[in-house]
Order: C-alpha cells, then sequence, then structure tokens
C-alpha cells in the first residue's frame, strides 16, 4: 500500500473552511471542506466527541476507512486518499457526484450500472468490502459514473494471527455488497438485471431480510436524534 503523510492536526483545522456535514450523532465525524493543494478535498474529524468515544470507536473508525483508502488508490471513483491528521482525522479528496434519486424519479442510465458492478468488482479485488451500499453511497457524477464513498463500515482482507476473523467478515461483507447493489438496480431498472444478480436476490441470506423488515417497521418511526441539544 502507499505511504500516506500525517499532518499535524492544527495545521489542517485551520485551513478548513465550511462544515460541509456535522455530526448527527455521537458516532459520526464532522465533515469540513478545505482547498488541499489546489484540489477540493475534505476533513473527516472525530476529535469533537466525547473521549471514550474518540478511543472506543473513532479511532478504530477512522483506521478502518484509512485503510480501505490506502488499498483503494488509483481505482476510478473513489476519493483519493491526501493524508491523516492524528488518529481521530484523515484528509480526502472531495468528489463532486449526486446522490441517486429517489427509484420513483428518473432512473439512472444504462452505462451507469456497468460502472458500478465495475467499481464493486475492483474494490473486490484490492481485497476490501465496502458493506454500507445505499444510494446516498454510490452516487452518479455528471457523466453518469459511479463514484463510491464512505468506507467507516468497510472491511479489508489481512494477513497475520488474526486473519480468520477479520476476513470471514470481509466476506460476509462482500457478500452484501453484491446483494445490495443488485436490490438497487432492480429498484430502478429490473430488466437490467443479469443472470448472476437474479440468483443473488433470489438467495438472500435471513439477517438480510430481518434487518430489512426492522428498518421498515422498527426504526423509522424512531425521532431524529437531538444530542447536541442534549449536550448544551
Amino acid at each position: 500500500m502507499p505511504s500516506i503523510p500525517n499532518y499535524p492536526y492544527s495545521s489542517v483545522r485551520t485551513r478548513c473552511a465550511a462544515c460541509m456535514h456535522a455530526a448527527r450523532s455521537l458516532a459520526q465525524a464532522d465533515v469540513y471542506t478545505l482547498d488541499w493543494n489546489g484540489r477540493p478535498a475534505v476533513l473527516k474529524d472525530f476529535s469533537k466527541r466525547p473521549w471514550l468515544v474518540r478511543v472506543l470507536w473513532a479511532r478504530p473508525v477512522a483506521g478502518r476507512e484509512v485503510r480501505a483508502l490506502r488499498r483503494l488508490a488509483g481505482v476510478r471513483g473513489v476519493p483519493q486518499l491526501f493524508g491523516t491528521a492524528g488518529p481521530e482525522a484523515f484528509i480526502m479528496e472531495l468528489m463532486q457526484a449526486d446522490r441517486l434519486p429517489k427509484s420513483d424519479k428518473t432512473p439512472p442510465p444504462a452505462a451507469y450500472w456497468a460502472d458500478a458492478k465495475r467499481l464493486m468488482n475492483e474494490m473486490h479485488a484490492r481485497g476490501v468490502a465496502h458493506g454500507d451500499l445505499r444510494r446516498k453511497n454510490i452516487m452518479i457524477n455528471a457523466n453518469g459514473e459511479a463514484i463510491l464513498i464512505d468506507f467507516a463500515t468497510a472491511m479489508s482482507r489481512r494477513k497475520g494471527w488474526a486473519a480468520p476473523f477479520y476476513n470471514f467478515l470481509y466476506e460476509r461483507c462482500r457478500r452484501i455488497d453484491r446483494i445490495t447493489l443488485a436490490r438497487i438496480k432492480a429498484s430502478y431498472n429490473p430488466e437490467l438485471l443479469d443472470a448472476d444478480e437474479q440468483l443473488i436476490l433470489a438467495s438472500q441470506p435471513w439477517y438480510l431480510r430481518a434487518g430489512r423488515w426492522m428498518k421498515k417497521n422498527i426504526y423509522r418511526w424512531r425521532k431524529p436524534r437531538t444530542w447536541r441539544k442534549r449536550l448544551k
């Protein structure tokens, strides 16, 4: 994997402009825009979370995303990693793309699905599984190409004594990637599903079906978190 420079957090933070996305929960990062040597970039920053959250959650999550982006360096459609700013923040390319429209709107062009599958296959070939493919993460740019962001849940294939555990999770996430991409495609263009995608959708594991049922019937009634107001 390519080496990634580590910059002092304070020197990077002072270069930031607006907050592009404020954290909506204790587990999320604040995302700031900045100019990085003439290129649009973002700083994904967990440093404002409480100490215990940073140590037990934010640092492992940031490390996981940095590891995935390093492995995917040079893959078209994945943000380039510019560097880290300590263990709780990192700088990456700002990808100009839009979220996929709602399924009842005009679907993406047919070429988009071929490019999305190409991107997923290249990612898996590098030993990375995303684990959280959804409309807001697998986006579309002005040229109709697939853009994949947010690798906070990504699992990377590993070597060493812990490899069996991590590789087990990697294989599960890789299967989830394939199923989820096929499901998203089916919600727009079911007539474009190939035989492999149809088979994938016909043999979905029970835990994915259970998760979708819970999301539809339990989670959606909950109100958005207001943890920032409670902390004031």
